[in-house]
């Protein structure tokens, strides 16, 4: 069955397949160590995860008798459409949550009919831990940078899978931790947001104030670097990227022309009209044109 389950994703565009099983996932570490992180604020005014934290300890909320893991990831290539332009890589390809969400629904329909068993979706959608459950399917290791960087493909990959009550054969865990003795994406942050025990400081993480902010003007403190969407610094300076190929997955690839030609005094003459016809089915739609803006004019 488990190698049925595969093969069927691989074919439906996926780099790589895990599984693993749910029992006594998470494990107290991860327990601990997620508890900490929120109870420190160091998810600033993501107050959802705080709301959902425990739903992210305990997969049987989002599916009754979840009992196995399967997880997926995909690249999303290493070529910048435009240099020039800071927006992070992944957002200027397809919207990974449609893309995911549309090709898991498929395999759903078809595991439903030749192997039985009930499912749940995610792809950054609900309040899953995917990359310790990455790690536990043995897909790779989280890196000093908080992120998951995996054997063949480097960290620029995202993820998704499904919960079920099938129980399924699980991988092993990686076993290694690669990042060794590198500190490269610590040093390299531009506000010293990579903390110690693999975790990220939303407070200090311009991804975070470039997207996830919605409180209006940035504080006077925050600066952006001239990210107008995200960033990419910690994943740029990773030896292990290099394994990622320069053009994305087919399935997230987008229309260059929307990004290559394109400048921040475009953006800011634009209206909200000419904002969604361009950007639509991209992850830039996810911050808006206002907050877009506002982080062009940012101080750098």
């Amino acid at each position: 069955m488990e190698k049925r389950i595969k093969a069927y994703l691989r074919e439906l565009g996926f780099d790589a397949v895990g599984i693993t099983s749910l029992i006594d996932f998470p494990t107290f570490e991860t327990r601990r160590r997620v508890r900490e992180w929120v109870f420190a604020g160091m998810h600033a005014h993501m107050v959802w995860f705080e709301r959902s934290l425990e739903v992210r300890l305990n997969p049987r909320r989002l599916l009754e008798g979840a009992a196995s893991a399967v997880m997926v990831t995909m690249h999303y290539g290493r070529r910048y459409i435009n240099p020039k332009l800071k927006i992070s890589r992944y957002a200027t390809r397809r919207d990974y949550h449609r893309v995911f969400r549309k090709l898991l629904r498929k395999f759903v329909r078809w595991a439903e009919k030749e192997v039985g068993g009930r499912f749940f979706t995610f792809s950054d959608s609900a309040p899953v831990l995917e990359k310790e459950l990455a790690v536990k399917s043995g897909l790779g290791w989280i890196g000093k940078n908080s992120l998951l960087v995996t054997p063949n493909l480097g960290p620029n990959v995202l993820l998704g899978g499904v919960f079920t009550d099938l129980v399924l054969k699980p991988d092993d865990p990686f076993p290694y931790d690669w990042c060794g003795r590198c500190n490269r994406c610590v040093e390299a942050c531009p506000t010293g947001a990579i903390s110690e025990y693999r975790t990220v400081d939303a407070r200090k993480c311009v991804s975070y104030w470039s997207i996830e902010y919605k409180g209006g003007s940035l504080p006077p403190s925050v600066s952006l670097h001239g990210w107008v969407f995200g960033c990419d610094v910690c994943l740029n300076v990773c030896p292990w990227g290099e394994k990622t190929p320069e053009r994305a997955n087919p399935h997230l690839r987008a229309k260059e022309d929307v990004f290559e030609n394109l400048t921040t005094d475009n953006i800011l003459r634009m209206g909200e009209k000419e904002f969604r016809r361009r950007f639509e089915g991209t992850p830039v739609m996810r911050a808006g044109l206002e907050t877009i803006k506002r982080n062009i004019r940012a101080k750098r």
